[in-house]
């Protein structure tokens, strides 16, 4: 069926007339659309924390395979986890988790001290803690217990800190994990109420209710 509206063809001169135009309007859109791709932030190049420096990136990551312990096991998660058994950790596959470093002031330092660590929201994703879970059950190697809240976790740069300023931490020392709150950033966490959190030497994380 022929077209009931009239066409036009352009001549030979005014084809090669519009031809720049076409090719010139290409040129702004590609501008236009790097310029848009290069200011909407995305997750490769958000803004990091301004409580911690990262230290190291991520190489185990949510839904990748943890690795058995090769060294010494310094802390074990269990309770409402996505394998519903124990996962151990040896130093080295904690720091695999990614390592960030603060400076805060604690109740048990005369001075700030530098800590270096994994974000405890960091492990619970890797070992993937059940959503629905409110609590964790904190035991230190002389089987002190305390429970915690998840929220803190996800609220604040709660730190599983392995080092103080650049030495790993010795028991001795309150190592060789001690669970740091950013008490720079919101001072709120050094209160008495907040205090029985900050477990050193733990050794055991029980993900509950």
């Amino acid at each position: 069926m022929k077209s009931l509206l009239p066409t036009k063809s352009l001549s030979p001169r005014a084809s090669r007339r519009a031809r720049p135009v076409i090719c010139l309007a290409a040129v702004f859109l590609t501008m236009a659309l790097g310029l848009v791709s290069f200011t909407i932030p995305t997750a490769a190049n958000a803004e990091p924390s301004k409580d911690y420096e990262v230290v190291s990136e991520a190489r185990l990551k949510p839904g990748m395979v943890i690795p058995e312990p090769t060294g010494p096991v310094v802390l074990t998660v269990s309770g409402r986890i996505k394998s519903g058994k124990p996962v151990r950790f040896d130093l080295a596959t904690l720091e695999s988790l990614g390592l960030i470093r603060y400076t805060t002031l604690t109740a048990w330092t005369t001075e700030p001290a530098a800590f270096e660590g994994v974000l405890l929201s960091s492990l619970l994703d890797i070992v993937g803690a059940d959503p629905a879970a409110t609590s964790l059950n904190l035991t230190a190697l002389n089987d002190y217990e305390i429970p915690a809240p998840i929220a803190d976790g996800r609220k604040w740069a709660v730190m599983l800190a392995l080092k103080r300023d650049g030495e790993y931490m010795s028991r001795r020392d309150r190592g060789p994990v001690w669970m740091i709150y950013p008490q720079h950033a919101y001072p709120e966490v050094g209160q008495r109420e907040y205090l029985s959190r900050w477990v050193w030497q733990l050794k055991a994380i029980t993900v509950e209710r």
